[in-house]
């Protein structure tokens, strides 16, 4: 199944706080409300029961406050997160204390319960990679949470109770607002999978070796299992890296994994494009297989024509709508003749700087002589992708101030349109200005960045 993907261009605000605070609080708070989780439904996503903590996004797997004693007017003195995975119906739980607060290690009074009477994980649970699991979360020598994971079905639950025991100057109790907050598990979301391919050899001369790179990613809200990766003319392709949030064998949602492969390529060699393949990506949730499809083109050397020769390269292998390209053109006499009335034309972009490297300010390419060129070009994700662009650069051969020949050449250029990373918001106040946060005023002595990122929830 091809699909054409959409991306998304990346978003970016950097606001610099000058002076006075009324601004800074509005749109601090905005961002906040902005970037906030959507409870009761959790992030759609797995997690290790490890004790730590490094794959949890403490924006958006954020779920709900955790009060002393349950009660909402009381001080906030831990935090609740959540993740459920549908495929395996499992839910997964991080409670961390706030700074200035440490937990208390008390298996009986650390536990997830649906209303008080049905545990479903609590600190005597253990942790041997079958829920319910149950690991301490510590920091040096100090308790500072737990993680846990148990079973629970799908559905819509009205007495999600979280609750540790806290040492916040004596023992305390820490728990959700009056021990039973909502939880939806819907499960609605659907499954999706990307993947982009990047040939990185180009005007080969064969026989030679072809090297290509592939970025499978998660643009969905589910894990897919069971991922592959099929090339329909390299046939050894390799995963390299990617899973690491969790590393649990499935494709997490806003994952990239990457994988490469090479074959050798024994021709024929033809001017142009010479070799063309795809590959497939696909990848399974619940049942249900979804793939997505690339390809990448090789094109085989051409030599130049009557001794100019182009070599076009470009700055990025990779671009998502919104980013610039910078392209640079090298234009060379191999001849031992000048060339005059030299023109160099981007089928893509345009104008061109240049030149520079006339040397003697003859205006005409000696033999042997380079002349450089650049052009900016910014993708706006309209483009065929991969954006592939060609160009030609032509010279005069003059005999007594008459054209007696004109030689050309020409070089392509590829580049992988991905998607944009997430939206980020990030706010950098100046020097000595200050920010009025959620608990306070807090002095600001250098410069300070908050930033913001959230996968959207259906």
């Amino acid at each position: 199944m091809k699909r054409e993907i959409m991306h998304r261009s990346r978003t970016k605000a950097v606001v610099s706080v000058l002076s006075g605070l009324g601004l800074v609080a509005m749109l601090l708070m905005g961002a906040l409300s902005a970037q906030a989780a959507t409870p009761p439904e959790p992030t759609y996503a797995s997690a290790n029961v490890d004790g730590n903590y490094g794959e949890w996004d403490l924006v958006n797997d954020f779920f709900a406050d955790m009060y002393r004693a349950a009660d909402p007017t009381k001080k906030v003195e831990s935090k609740l997160y959540v993740r459920y995975d549908c495929e395996t119906e499992t839910l997964y739980v991080l409670v961390l204390a706030v700074d200035g607060v440490t937990v208390l290690p008390e298996p009986d009074n650390a536990f997830v319960k649906l209303g008080n009477a049905i545990t479903l994980v609590n600190g005597n649970s253990g942790d041997d990679g079958t829920p319910p699991d149950f690991a301490w979360v510590m920091s040096n020598d100090d308790y500072i949470g737990f993680e846990a994971s148990a079973s629970l079905a799908p559905g819509s639950y009205n007495n999600l109770n979280v609750h540790v025991n806290v040492d916040d100057g004596g023992s305390q109790t820490s728990a959700v607002a009056d021990r039973a907050i909502l939880l939806d598990l819907l499960c609605t979301a659907e499954p999706d999978i990307c993947v982009e391919k990047t040939a990185l050899d180009n005007n080969v001369d064969p026989p030679v070796t072809l090297h290509y790179e592939y970025q499978v990613c998660n643009p969905g809200e589910v894990p897919l299992s069971n991922v592959d990766v099929t090339d329909d003319t390299c046939d050894n392709v390799q995963y390299v890296s990617g899973d690491t949030s969790p590393a649990n064998g499935k494709l997490d949602p806003g994952e990239t994994w990457l994988y490469t492969c090479e074959f050798l390529f024994e021709g024929p060699s033809l001017p142009g494009i010479c070799v063309v393949n795809e590959v497939t990506a696909e990848g399974q949730y619940n049942g249900q297989t979804v793939d997505d499809t690339h390809y990448a083109v090789v094109h085989c050397y051409s030599p130049p024509e009557g001794g100019i020769q182009i070599l076009k390269t470009v700055d990025l292998e990779h671009v998502c709508p919104g980013q610039t390209l910078i392209y640079r053109y090298e234009v060379t006499n191999l001849g031992d003749v000048p060339l005059y009335n030299i023109t160099v034309n981007d089928d893509t972009c345009s104008p061109l700087d240049g030149p520079s490297g006339d040397s003697n300010h003859n205006n005409r390419l000696d033999p042997a002589e380079t002349w450089i060129y650049t052009c900016r070009y910014t993708v706006t994700g309209g483009e065929p992708n991969p954006l592939e662009n060609r160009v030609i650069a032509s010279g005069d051969v003059m005999d007594d101030g008459q054209v007696v020949d004109t030689v050309t050449d020409r070089d392509p250029a590829i580049v992988q349109i991905v998607p944009c990373p997430q939206v980020a918001v990030e706010f950098v106040p100046e020097p000595g200005t200050a920010v009025l946060l959620a608990s306070g005023l807090a002095g600001v002595a250098g410069y300070a960045s908050l930033k913001w990122g959230r996968r959207p929830k259906s």
